[in-house]
């Protein structure tokens, strides 16, 4: 460094001023700060990073503990998850993943369950095709004996062919919740053609088929819906109701159909009443699953006609309820109410 120096003297010159040192200080200390401060980050930076390494390692043992068991599942294993050796932190996903588990495995014996009774519904009546078929076919029958056993094909034939629809039907409402095509749907406009439909099985067995209720047009009674779906559910509430209703020439069997609106409430109500021996309380839940039938029942069905009703009315956020339609006679007989909520005005 150098600085001029004014000289206040006569005739005096300024002074150059010049101080200098050597670099071996500077050197000394900057030798000294990477000793001190460099060196040791050296040696404790990878130690962190190892520590680091192990910790991490230590912690996601468990997980891949995990990862390895779900890895080496069975397909068919679909037991819950032990929960007991992984973090706290991840403890509420194992719960949830053993709670999908479960309502998996529960769904998977639901439709093993279903093909076992599809199965059975359906060999019984293939098994009848099969031995009257082979009785048709044996030498020396008479004509007598041939048009009995096709009668008895044509049966059959029929009971499957029902069978095989009602489990198409079935599975198009347990699979239509979420592409299923809603539109304004006329409740009572759908009842009438369904009754205009079970008429001529009303007759042959003697049955007064009659409705009750509002008219067409009327307020309340439109629901947002899918109408193919909705005189599915219908056509298999008249089905039932005109199975199980015993008729005789001196006291014929009573079937009603009823639909009522609350417009206010914007609820429209459907009801299915009948003059059978009505279904014991204890058995009004059973009822409602697939192939199920009431104990000493004779009328012909699959079991699926209910079911299909309950699938179809949760569809359109509608409440199925049962009960007696005349209590303490000695036959009861059932009404079933359909409320629907999303009723239009």
């Amino acid at each position: 460094a150098y600085t001029w120096v004014r000289v206040d003297l006569p005739g005096a010159q300024p002074v150059l001023v010049q101080v200098a040192e050597t670099l071996e200080k500077r050197s000394v200390l900057a030798a000294e700060i990477i000793k001190g401060v460099m060196l040791p980050q050296f040696v404790i930076l990878p130690l962190a990073v190892l520590l680091v390494w192990l910790a991490l390692a230590r912690g996601i043992k468990p997980l891949n503990e995990l990862e390895e068991r779900i890895r080496l599942r069975q397909p068919d294993d679909l037991s819950p998850l032990d929960d007991h050796a992984v973090p706290l932190e991840v403890t509420p996903l194992v719960a949830s993943i053993n709670d999908l588990l479960t309502r998996l495995k529960e769904s998977i014996a639901t439709q093993k369950r279903f093909l076992a009774d599809a199965a059975h519904q359906l060999k019984t009546p293939l098994a009848g095709l099969r031995m009257q078929a082979d009785l048709a076919q044996r030498g020396g029958a008479s004509a007598e004996e041939l048009k009995h056993s096709l009668q008895l094909i044509g049966r059959a034939s029929m009971r499957a062919t029902h069978t095989v629809n009602q489990l198409l039907s079935l599975a198009r409402a347990e699979t239509g919740h979420a592409n299923v095509v809603r539109a304004p749907c006329d409740l009572v406009r759908l009842v009438q053609e369904v009754l205009q439909d079970s008429i001529d099985r009303a007759l042959e067995k003697n049955i007064d088929l009659g409705y009750e209720g509002v008219e067409v047009g009327s307020p309340g009674v439109k629901i947002d819906g899918n109408g193919t779906l909705l005189k599915e559910l219908i056509r298999n509430l008249v089905d039932n109701a005109i199975n199980y209703t015993p008729s005789t020439p001196e006291y014929p069997g009573v079937v009603t159909v009823r639909v009522l609106a609350d417009r206010f409430g914007k609820v429209a109500v459907l009801q299915v009443e009948d003059s059978g021996p009505g279904i014991p309380e204890a058995e009004r839940d059973l009822v409602f699953q697939p192939f199920y039938r009431a104990l000493g029942t004779e009328a012909d069905g699959s079991g699926l006609g209910l079911p299909i009703v309950l699938e179809i009315a949760q569809l359109h956020q509608a409440r199925v309820s049962l009960e007696d339609a005349q209590p303490g006679r000695p036959l009861p007989g059932a009404r079933f109410t359909v409320r629907f909520a999303n009723a239009l005005t």
